[in-house]
């Protein structure tokens, strides 16, 4: 599977509600030299505030811009792969929301 048959993806639950588009893929490794593996996907309608790393509160300043774009990525969530249930025809299933799914 490529980055790009998940990017711009729709992504539902498993009861077929919408949860956005993918806006991001997160690789990881379980260590140097391992393979690169899908972590999470990232949905919403833009995921701008995980793109600049306001999201995660990886970057605090300056103060106003981190209170804008975390508002504005208030309904962008980061999905864990061990949740999606499928990929096929540019839709993403994924296990309902049980509090596993960071907003």
């Amino acid at each position: 599977m490529k980055a790009t048959d998940l990017l711009g993806a729709e992504a539902l639950d498993t009861d077929g509600r919408r949860l956005g588009r993918v806006h991001d893929v997160r690789l990881a490794r379980a260590g140097q030299g391992a393979p690169w593996r899908i972590d999470a996907v990232i949905v919403g309608p833009s995921a701008l505030a995980y793109r600049l790393g306001y999201a995660e509160h990886a970057v605090e300043g300056p103060g106003l811009l981190a209170v804008l774009v975390r508002w504005l990525g208030r309904s962008d969530r980061q999905i864990p792969w061990s949740q999606v249930v499928s990929v096929q025809q540019r839709r993403l299933v994924v296990r309902p929301d049980q509090g596993q799914v960071a907003s």
